[in-house]
């Protein structure tokens, strides 16, 4: 915390020329005034260092994700344990434009550039806690800072005027769009993984790693009798199979041929809607999913990677591509990226590319991991492409959030 006070300083200086002025022409009344009024100007300073000594202020957001377009509470509580009041507080948050504010008492100020000032104004009465309260939605992916903050009042005299600054802030990440996948989109890469266990084990299950309710057509020799006696209702294994799928998502959004051209927002954007749809889907499926994309994260100014793993949290993967944002060096990155990927990339592995364009960097790259029991599929939301190499096994077109197969 940042504490500021600025005093009026006119007014102790007239009651002391007003005491001054009595005392020299011996007039009791004058003097008398002025000493009153001069009580009064150390008894607003005694009150407003109080007030600000005291006075606490905290801030709070109910959730630190949140979808686009989706509403996410948050609010400032001040607390008054002075015996007197605080008058005319206004309070100000600063915020990004990406997010838009509601809430009752509000008002929404522009300064102009990429963020604005939300701001209302309240009264706190004596040993009072009041507690503002407002929503915030995304309107686009991102890491956005809600915050700093500050408070504007007076003392009870109304006679110095006070700034508290809060320079502690909140940070609401905005999760990338998602789009549902074609039901055909899984279903060639379900016959496909590295085995697990040894060969003699297939098609047996690996282990047993939870139940669930008896759908019609399991078989009886899965039924999971102590289970099924415990909750009263026909339960059956659910099993790990022998064959492990893993999916690698490669992310490469450069929309552009040169950095000097800039960024094509829609392409960018289309291209990340792709990779958290696809990443989505494929926890879902109970893939094992790992993600590698070239720009910048928080962190990691030449892409990041994040391993695939059993059980893998989709939030991990959501959260790393709504902090994503091109950089000029991605070219350079891809190299560095596809270096740290290539251990992961074994016989069986899916790979699937998720870029505007097909890069020869990826032909060179891959093509011996292809020879080796590698599986590449292309995503792209870019022109249509027509020099891919042969051993692409599909190719999808995302645009306008529709999946066409090529």
């Amino acid at each position: 915390m940042i504490w500021k006070a600025w005093r009026n300083e006119s007014m102790p200086l007239l009651a002391l020329l007003v005491a001054v002025v009595g005392l020299v022409t011996v007039h009791m009344t004058v003097l008398f005034i002025g000493l009153f009024f001069w009580g009064l100007t150390l008894l607003a300073s005694h009150l407003a260092r109080r007030t600000l000594q005291h006075m606490t202020v905290t801030s709070h957001v109910v959730q630190a994700y949140a979808e686009i377009g989706q509403p996410v509470g948050a609010e400032m509580v001040i607390q008054n344990p002075l015996p007197w009041p605080i008058l005319d507080v206004q309070w100000k948050i600063d915020l990004p434009q990406s997010l838009t504010p509601s809430g009752v008492g509000t008002t929404l100020m522009l300064p102009g550039g990429a963020r604005q000032t939300l701001t209302g104004t309240l009264w706190v009465a004596a040993r009072q806690r009041v507690r503002v309260q407002y929503r915030l939605t995304g309107l686009a992916r991102g890491r956005w800072q809600i915050g700093p903050g500050a408070l504007v009042f007076r003392d009870p005299l109304s006679w110095n005027e006070l700034v508290r600054e809060d320079r502690t802030g909140h940070e609401l990440t905005v999760w990338p769009r998602r789009v549902p996948l074609p039901e055909s989109f899984w279903s060639a890469s379900r016959l496909f993984g590295p085995q697990k266990g040894k060969p003699w084990d297939s098609p047996d299950p690996l282990r047993v790693v939870g139940v669930r309710p008896y759908q019609p057509g399991d078989s009886v020799r899965h039924v999971a009798p102590y289970a099924s006696a415990r909750l009263r209702e026909l339960m059956v294994k659910q099993l790990e199979p022998v064959t492990e799928r893993t999916v690698e998502i490669l992310l490469h959004p450069k929309t552009t041929d040169a950095h000097w051209h800039g960024v094509d927002i829609d392409l960018l954007e289309d291209a990340i809607t792709a990779a958290a749809s696809v990443a989505e889907s494929a926890v879902l499926e109970g893939l094992a999913v790992g993600l590698a994309s070239t720009g910048a994260v928080p962190g990691h100014i030449r892409g990041f990677s994040v391993t695939p793993r059993d059980r893998q949290d989709a939030g991990d993967l959501l959260t790393a591509l709504a902090w994503l944002q091109p950089s000029g060096t991605m070219d350079d990155d891809l190299e560095h990226v596809l270096v740290t990927i290539d251990k992961r990339l074994r016989s069986g592995t899916l790979l699937v590319i998720v870029s505007p364009y097909w890069l020869d960097e990826f032909t060179e790259r891959l093509e011996a991991k292809v020879r080796r029991g590698l599986r590449v599929m292309f995503l792209t939301s870019g022109e249509r492409q027509h020099r891919l190499p042969d051993w692409v096994r599909e190719v999808w077109h995302f645009d306008q959030g529709r999946w066409t197969r090529e």
